[in-house]
């Protein structure tokens, strides 16, 4: 008894409804900031990222969403970052059929979508196809800039905010040198961890400082004194302990050219929705919650749905239909500026596009090295451990349809007839055999309307049928009686129910991802072309240390920036950069 009592608390608390954090929170908004390894790219390679997140200490978002799109507003990738001590980092992989143009990248929390999408932070970049050669796009003519015209010292002077030291060796380096610099963390107060993310990146003609994160950060904090946060009534709640579902059941007035949805009565409209959450799998699972008055209902997802296909409908019968938040959904149209300026930028995309096409004759790819994942541990939501009675139907000889099954290998289920339609059983044995109430059916792990949508089925089409003839409590929902039916093909995905349903595939979190660091080969016959010397987005040191740092210089010639962003674990931004130069000897 004593071992069996644990296990029925965690199916309580699993398997019972979910109101996910409905606490309105009244603490500070958050804020995110991306820094990205360079600002131009090549499709069909890689974006790698890093991505910073401030906000309340104890009550931070555990996940960030990131969106890279076009000037036509169409979502080229999307991803859901996990967040671990306030950073993140990984990598987007760019399609090669991208169009020559100017992208943006946009990056919120669910919580941040309370202040509106101008709160959101967002990063114009250039991405280039390899078959584009006329760039119409950045026609020098396009540019209101002309004395933009080259990167210069003027153009990428250091940020004034700056907190970290970076002080390299030299200043001037020649081709395939290392390059040794050291980050100082002296001037950093804040006695904790500080984690950075480095990047050493050649400098793009016509561009100007970024804003920083501290800039980013900073900013936040005079927008809440100043009383311009907006923080009002929140409609998202920060997803603290998992992924977190919104939406609402709205009825629908069927005509005869289109459904018409109406708005909801809660005067005379007393249905009291129940959301079912599963997906296909092999064992009977489920996630359920209760709509409000006003048909709005939330879920928080348990991690055992991450990254599969969910079928989530109704219980009752109802005429509406089931609306699902999208996180990814933006609203504000992207208008692409000029944040490039001057002639000179297109002869350093013509020029980007010939290094990407010796780097291919040299069959050079991108090495990616993939962190650890975030593992969510949690008890799967099955419905039940283990049933009173299991059945393989291939075992025995083969049966038309599921009404000669339940006649001939289940005697404990009745299946009968009234008017058109099939009605299931159990036996009540506890009544001298009167039949029961009709159980619950599931579907290949998916709870379906009743026994008409799999009367069709044989032995030819069933794996196995798990039977529990007794009345269970899956959380507070009573379930008089579980019939399980596991298909050979997945017929579930053959299921009309008739009640609303939708599908759902619920995005999972990337890996930590980085570059692998570049290693220097005695080869003066193959050309090292690279653009960013350096992309490191995990690294961490102590305040008051000063930490050396070593990447190689490649072939070409020009100014590049080192760039080191990053955050203390107690919250304080930080930030510092350098410039150096690459020449040859000939220069």
């Amino acid at each position: 008894m004593k071992t069996i009592i644990p296990s029925l608390l965690i199916l309580f608390i699993c398997t019972c409804p979910v109101k996910a954090q409905n606490k309105v929170y009244s603490e500070k908004s958050e804020k995110v900031w991306l820094q990205t390894d360079k600002n131009v790219y090549i499709a069909g390679k890689n974006i790698f990222f890093t991505m910073y997140l401030k906000g309340s200490t104890n009550q931070m978002s555990k996940y960030a969403y990131l969106i890279l799109r076009d000037r036509y507003n169409f979502p080229v990738s999307r991803a859901r970052m996990e967040i671990k001590n306030q950073t993140s980092f990984g990598n987007i992989f760019l399609p090669d059929t991208l169009h020559s143009d100017v992208y943006q990248l946009v990056c919120y929390t669910n919580y941040i979508r309370n202040e509106g999408e101008n709160s959101y932070f967002t990063k114009e970049i250039i991405i280039l196809n390899r078959f584009d050669k006329k760039l119409e796009r950045f026609d020098s003519t396009v540019y209101i800039n002309p004395s933009a015209n080259s990167a210069s010292i003027d153009s990428v002077n250091k940020a004034e905010d700056e907190n970290l030291f970076i002080r390299p060796d030299k200043k001037i380096y020649g081709i395939r040198e290392k390059v040794n610099f050291s980050i100082d963390a002296g001037n950093i107060q804040d006695d904790s961890i500080i984690k950075v993310s480095v990047s050493v990146s050649e400098i793009v003609p016509g561009s100007q400082n970024e804003p920083s994160v501290s800039d980013c950060f900073r900013n936040t904090d005079k927008a809440k004194k100043a009383g311009e946060s907006g923080q009002n009534q929140y409609k998202y709640e920060p997803e603290i302990k998992g992924t977190i579902i919104d939406g609402r059941i709205m009825p629908v007035r069927h005509s005869d050219s289109q459904p018409d949805f109406i708005k909801r009565d809660d005067k005379t409209d007393t249905i009291s929705y129940t959301v079912l959450v599963s997906t296909p799998d092999t064992i009977a699972n489920m996630q359920y919650t209760t709509a409000d008055s006003s048909g709005s209902y939330r879920f928080l997802l348990n991690p055992y749905y991450e990254g599969k296909e969910l079928i989530i409908r109704l219980k009752e019968n109802a005429r509406a239909v089931i609306d699902l938040d999208d996180k990814f959904k933006l609203f504000q149209p992207y208008v692409p500026s000029d944040f490039l300026n001057g002639p000179d930028i297109r002869s350093y995309l013509i020029r980007s596009l010939n290094i990407s096409e010796v780097q291919r004759y040299y069959t050079e790819k991108d090495e990616t090295s993939t962190g650890k994942k975030i593992e969510n541990s949690s008890a799967i939501p099955r419905v039940y451990y283990r049933p009173n009675s299991r059945v393989f139907p291939a075992d025995y000889l083969p049966l038309p349809d599921f009404v000669e099954i339940s006649r001939e290998l289940l005697p404990a289920l009745k299946v009968r007839k009234i008017n058109d339609n099939y009605v299931s059983s159990y036996i009540d044995t506890q009544n001298k055999g009167v039949p029961g109430i009709e159980p619950i059916i599931f579907l290949d792990g998916v709870p379906i309307n009743d026994v008409n949508q799999i009367i069709n089925l044989g032995t030819n089409e069933i794996k196995r049928i798990d039977l529990l003839p007794v009345i269970r409590y899956y959380g507070e929902m009573p379930l008089p009686g579980i019939l399980a039916v596991f298909s050979k093909n997945l017929e579930i995905n053959n299921i009309q129910f008739t009640t609303p349903s939708i599908r759902y595939q619920v995005i999972s979190g990337q890996n930590f991802t980085k570059p692998e660091h570049y290693v220097p080969v005695n080869n003066n016959h193959i050309p090292d072309l690279r653009q960013v010397l350096l992309w490191d987005p995990e690294i961490k040191m102590h305040n008051k240390e000063k930490l050396q740092i070593e990447c190689y210089t490649s072939d070409l010639h020009g100014m590049y920036r080192i760039s080191v962003q990053g955050i203390t674990s107690k919250g304080l931004p930080v930030n510092g950069s350098a410039i150096i130069t690459v020449k040859s000897k000939s220069d």
